[in-house]
């Protein structure tokens, strides 16, 4: 079969489509014949040896997460059967023709959304889901900003966060066409970082008392400067691979003790499994009863790797970036 492999740590020149034998599904797994493979910032970080590769070894099928078909199941698989539409996270690589999942992590397809859409629900999705159910939710408050709000876990995060309740909702993003997308999914109000002067634009929007939760997705000069953002009594939340190999400086931690402030570090694939089976159902039950959107514009072919990655790291894609066999 044909697949994408990583063979070294020089960014997309480590990229190579190679021929190699397909998979086969052991006890409690299943093959599934990949229709589309969701690309992630974590892998754009992992392609460089910056973020954790889980125990693989060069050269290894890059891809966490694929949407397709199954086509087979191993022994002691009842819950998914041969035939079934479905997305997952995958252990042997979403960026092939075929890939092998866990059966317990088999998500099948809510109706009326496509493969490409279907990738953004087992990292991006629930992500954002279970982020603002278990670590904004339980927090008083009145405003949220969200960074990268047009991308694939921000665009999420607008849309629940409208749907939690949350009316104060601050999206940035980085062109005019994206505060425009985010605007109609239900952000309060809409702010060009890339445009000077920003900073103090949240300030207004808060009547100058700050964020109270603060989703930082990068630790580089926007995220430092949303962090000074919080409010006296605010949450601030890292997550994301951006975020990986930030440090706090002293300034931040002053700001901390002295606005008695909390910082909170977020991986969902760290929750506990009870909290990921309460929320999956939920989650799927939103998009289809059609109260979340789903994006994913853009596709390449596998041999197109190296430019579905220089699409995604651009800032000029909004949602999901997939790549199909």
């Amino acid at each position: 079969m044909k697949a994408v492999q990583l063979q070294s740590f020089e960014g997309v020149k480590g990229l190579k489509l190679v021929n190699i034998s397909r998979p086969q599904p052991g006890s409690g797994e299943v093959l599934i014949q990949v229709k589309a493979a969701g690309i992630n910032y974590a892998e754009a970080e992992q392609i460089h040896g910056r973020y954790p590769t889980f125990g693989k070894e060069l050269p290894f099928v890059m891809g966490f997460e694929a949407a397709g078909v199954v086509v087979e199941v191993g022994s002691g698989v009842t819950q998914v059967s041969v035939g079934d539409s479905v997305t997952a996270l995958v252990s042997s690589g979403g960026y092939a023709e075929y890939a092998i999942a866990q059966s317990q992590v088999v998500i099948p397809l809510p109706k009326g959304i496509n493969f490409a859409e279907a990738t953004t629900i087992p990292i991006q999705g629930m992500t954002a889901y279970t982020l603002l159910k278990y670590l904004v939710m339980p927090v008083a408050h009145h405003s949220l900003l969200i960074q990268a709000a047009a991308g694939g876990v921000g665009l999420y995060l607008v849309q629940i966060g409208r749907l939690f309740g949350i009316k104060n909702i601050i999206a940035l993003a980085s062109s005019d066409e994206k505060l425009e997308l985010v605007k109609t999914l239900g952000a309060e109000v809409v702010i060009n970082y890339s445009k000077s002067g920003w900073v103090e634009k949240v300030r207004q929007a808060t009547n100058g008392k700050g964020v109270d939760v603060v989703l930082q997705m990068s630790s580089d000069r926007i995220g430092e400067e949303s962090f000074k953002l919080a409010a006296p009594g605010g949450r601030i939340v890292l997550f994301g691979s951006k975020n990986y190999h930030a440090t706090l400086s002293t300034e931040q931690v002053r700001q901390l003790i002295w606005q008695n402030q909390t910082l909170a570090g977020f991986a969902y694939p760290a929750l506990p499994p009870a909290q990921v089976a309460e929320s999956l159902p939920e989650f799927l039950r939103l998009i289809e009863e059609k109260k979340l959107k789903l994006f994913a514009n853009q596709s390449f072919p596998l041999a197109q790797a190296p430019q579905a990655f220089e699409a995604l790291l651009s800032r000029k894609t909004m949602g999901k970036v997939a790549l199909t066999p």
